[in-house]
């Protein structure tokens, strides 16, 4: 290693040691990052960036919205996916402002029946689910997404009263112990492509041993649902995991490899300790 490469690695190594992950991180005792006896790799032919400062890549926010459409990839933008209310959502902001930085993305979340035997854009409904409040609202249209998504913002917990609906839409707070999100966005990037459904199986194999998995299929509280998501910014640092716990942090991971999703799982998701490795950025809700 050469004099400059030696001096950027020693750069990075202090300013990383001296940030403020905002969570507790993991304790020597802890489990470590790495599994030894996890199998699953991602492909050589994968090029991840593993030089640039990994924390802090990430621009601060608060909330994130998902809107169902039952796909794991989309088209290049989020208004260019013509079936989907991130048309409408896509350059929407909060009357609110105070909330903060909200990120909307496509997602894997299943839409309600009949939503793709719908021709009629104007006709077909789907659903929003808030993170990390996990308020989840049913029967969302392209004419009512922008109200509903701003009633959506004055839940500010878990814990608030929720009324019967917005603009139509029917509100319900999911019981869900953590919900993790995958980008998987192959058409704007194929790193991500590749990453997340080797990701998601690992991830998904450790949720099992501990009889947290839920899926479609499966929806009782105190469960970890994964979901595949659209591009979220930094696809140089896939895999890229973003984590929201239903204690209030938002937890964004870059560089996530499959030997690191039996420590995320029993470290992260369960007890709410990070590794400054793969961090990339992270919240913690004052409720």
């Amino acid at each position: 290693m050469g004099i400059f490469a030696s001096f950027k690695a020693l750069k990075i190594s202090l300013s990383e040691s001296d940030a403020n992950y905002v969570l507790p991180t993991v304790p020597d005792d802890g489990c470590d990052l790495v599994c030894d006896t996890c199998t699953s790799k991602f492909p050589s032919s994968l090029k991840i960036d593993t030089e640039n400062r990994l924390w802090g890549s990430v621009k601060p926010w608060r909330y994130h919205i998902l809107v169902a459409t039952g796909k794991t990839d989309w088209a290049h933008g989020l208004v260019d996916e013509k079936s989907s209310l991130s048309v409408e959502l896509g350059a929407w902001s909060p009357e609110d402002t105070s909330v903060g930085r909200v990120i909307v993305s496509n997602s894997s979340l299943a839409p309600p029946s009949g939503y793709f035997e719908t021709t009629q854009r104007e006709s077909k409904k789907t659903t929003l689910l808030v993170l990390p409040t996990m308020i989840e609202a049913k029967g969302v249209s392209s004419s009512t997404a922008k109200s509903v998504a701003n009633g959506l913002m004055t839940v500010k917990k878990p814990t608030d009263t929720l009324p019967e609906s917005f603009a139509g839409a029917t509100v319900s707070h999911k019981g869900h112990l953590a919900v993790v999100l995958i980008c998987s966005h192959r058409t704007r990037d194929k790193r991500c492509g590749v990453a997340a459904p080797i990701l998601k199986k690992e991830l998904e194999m450790n949720l099992r041993e501990h009889g947290l998995l839920r899926d479609a299929t499966d929806d009782r509280p105190g469960g970890v649902p994964v979901y595949f998501v659209s591009h979220v910014g930094g696809h140089k640092y896939a895999g890229n995991v973003i984590i929201y716990r239903n204690t209030g942090e938002g937890i964004w991971m870059g560089r996530v490899e499959p030997k690191h999703c039996k420590a995320i799982v029993e470290e992260t998701i369960l007890k709410g300790r990070v590794y400054p490795e793969i961090m990339r950025g992270a919240f913690k809700s004052d409720w």
